[in-house]
């Protein structure tokens, strides 16, 4: 039955939030780069400072998106 637990259960779960974790920091390296902040740092200030309260830090705290300059 513990070995149930384990396949059907817990290791599903665990591989769901490893996706999830890998997800976010691809995202924020993304976000970060685009708003023009280094997004290694980003993704290593998200990963190593309690990555789901961080993650949520960085959403709320992001700079503003630059505008496109013009080519003309």
């Amino acid at each position: 039955m513990e070995v149930l637990l384990w396949i059907f259960i817990i290791v599903p779960f665990m591989l769901t939030i490893l996706g999830l974790l890998i997800w976010s920091l691809i995202w924020v390296y993304k976000d970060a780069e685009k708003r023009g902040k280094p997004g290694w740092l980003v993704l290593l200030m998200v990963l190593f400072l309690n990555w789901p309260v961080s993650l949520l830090v960085w959403f709320v705290f992001r700079p503003e998106l630059k505008p496109a300059p013009d080519s003309k």
